[in-house]
């Protein structure tokens, strides 16, 4: 006699085999023969495929059922679905958890009185934003907690992140969002996603560099390519307008540290030659992290402008970050949306030099000191 245990619509189940054969199925405390329990006119046991959950996931389900808050509920929720495996028996219960999942989301939406919080929106912040996209373990939430000194959700199972993670990544004197997305994997990779990614202004295509890093490479493009957004080298022609279909995007190697990282690394160099950008990265030991940094803003392609108000010294702790190619005008709607109607001229301030009054038309440089006077 063979005892096994899965989950059928969210509750555990135990069948009993003799001799090979599955004849019994309890749901809870009762035992019911196979045979006469049918769900339509197909048996029930025949949807229980052994869903082989690990220990972990019943603590978190033992969480979720002691929790007082939605807020725990989605903790537990997310955990759950990050460490159960991924096979045919865990289908049904997967696509259950999102549901539960999006059921407390709108009851966490319900208590923001007057605001409407979605899960999967993240609102834009700093010089631009950057979404980190790998496969599962591909060590997006350590290297994400290497660039901005978050505290982010870091395990060893696949599936960590579950929704966006935005963090603020500080280079010089701007700050960078980037946003750890849940991973993507055949079969596995959220609809959602898409919006995202294809908001974004840069992606970060991570690779761990110890497994098979050009076999993850492809797997990362064909994921991308099911949500119709292809990966391309950052432009940097000023002017060029950006499709929906394509997004700029890097290729970062992590696990650098790791003992098979350098062979890894030779091979991508090899497959990629120049096609996309390559950064070798190690959250652990902290290499390549900042030139990583460096790399992130190049490839945002932005100029950074200090607005000086007239007769007033500027601010050159917190300057107005801009895509290149902005003008004096750029500058004047940013700084507020009424003062580029109101513009009379402007003064470009340099170091060493007299200040020289310049057009509304000026195309800016990175560093800039404006002065602008208004009617």
């Amino acid at each position: 006699m063979v005892f096994d245990h899965g989950t059928l619509l969210g509750g555990r189940y135990t069948t009993r085999r003799e001799s090979g054969c599955a004849d019994l199925i309890r749901l809870g405390p009762q035992w019911t023969s196979v045979e006469h329990r049918h769900c339509g006119s197909v048996p029930a046991y025949s949807q229980c495929v052994p869903a082989n959950l690990p220990p972990d996931y019943y603590a978190a389900e033992s969480a979720f059922r002691a929790a007082t808050t939605p807020q725990a509920r989605l903790e537990a929720l997310e955990r759950m679905l990050a460490v159960m495996p991924h096979h045919k028996g865990t289908d049904h219960l997967r696509a259950e958890l999102r549901t539960r999942m999006a059921k407390v989301g709108q009851e966490l939406s319900r208590q923001h009185a007057g605001s409407h919080t979605d899960l999967y929106a993240v609102h834009r912040e700093g010089a631009g934003q950057v979404a980190l996209v790998g496969l599962p373990n591909s060590g997006k939430s350590s290297l994400l907690q290497a660039l901005t000194g978050a505290s982010a959700r870091v395990g060893e199972y696949a599936f960590t992140t579950q929704l966006p993670q935005p963090a603020m990544m500080a280079f010089e004197d701007i700050q960078v969002q980037l946003v750890d997305l849940p991973a993507v994997s055949p079969g596995a990779t959220p609809a959602w996603l898409r919006g995202l990614v294809r908001a974004t202004d840069l992606l970060l295509l991570l690779l761990d560099l110890d497994t098979d890093p050009t076999a993850d490479l492809e797997s990362v493009r064909s994921e991308l390519a099911a949500l119709h957004v292809m990966p391309c080298a950052p432009k940097w022609t000023t002017g060029e307008q950006k499709t929906l279909e394509t997004r700029p995007a890097l290729v970062v190697g992590t696990k650098l540290d790791l003992p098979a990282a350098d062979d890894g690394a030779e091979l991508l160099r090899l497959e990629m030659q120049e096609d996309l950008p390559l950064l070798l990265t190690s959250a652990q030991s902290g290499a390549g992290v900042d030139a990583l940094r460096e790399r992130i803003v190049e490839a945002l392609d932005v100029v950074r402008v200090y607005a000086k108000p007239p007769g007033r010294p500027p601010d050159l702790n917190r300057p107005f970050v801009l895509s290149r190619g902005a003008t004096v005008e750029d500058l004047a709607d940013a700084v507020h949306h009424e003062l580029r109607e109101k513009l009379l001229y402007a003064v470009r301030w340099q170091a060493g030099s007299a200040p020289l009054r310049v057009a509304h038309g000026y195309e800016l440089r990175d560093r800039d000191i404006i002065e602008l006077h208004a009617r």
